[in-house]
């Protein structure tokens, strides 16, 4: 759900800057077969329950993340999803977790804090 969710949300961005959905679909599609490969890592890092920042941190995505509800707002789109999201990253940058890896989410969707 959430995949498709995003995807969405990608494809109202990009059509208020008139971006077809289907050439969206081939990137997106690229881009979804990218993240599919970092989910063995990321799986032994929530298994070990520590989340080295390999390839960014959570801080960085957090800016990302804000920057996309920036552009979205500015387009007009709705930012419920995507602020979720933040609000999320940001309990876990203020409980000290913003130096490690996107998937310390964890402890958020486990509402371990």
């Amino acid at each position: 759900m959430e995949v498709l969710n995003a995807w969405l949300q990608g494809t109202a961005l990009l059509r208020t800057a008139g971006v077809d959905a289907a050439a969206y679909a081939t990137f997106a599609r690229e881009m979804a077969a990218g993240v599919a490969d970092w989910l063995p890592g990321y799986a032994e890092q929530i298994g070990a329950d520590s989340f080295p920042p390999e390839v960014a941190t959570l801080e960085t995505d957090a800016r990302a993340m804000a920057h996309l509800i920036e552009e979205s707002e500015a387009a007009g789109i709705n930012t419920e999803l995507p602020k979720l999201i933040k609000a999320m990253a940001d309990r876990a940058m203020a409980a000290g977790h913003g130096g490690e890896q996107y998937p310390v989410l964890i402890g958020e969707f486990m509402q371990r804090r």
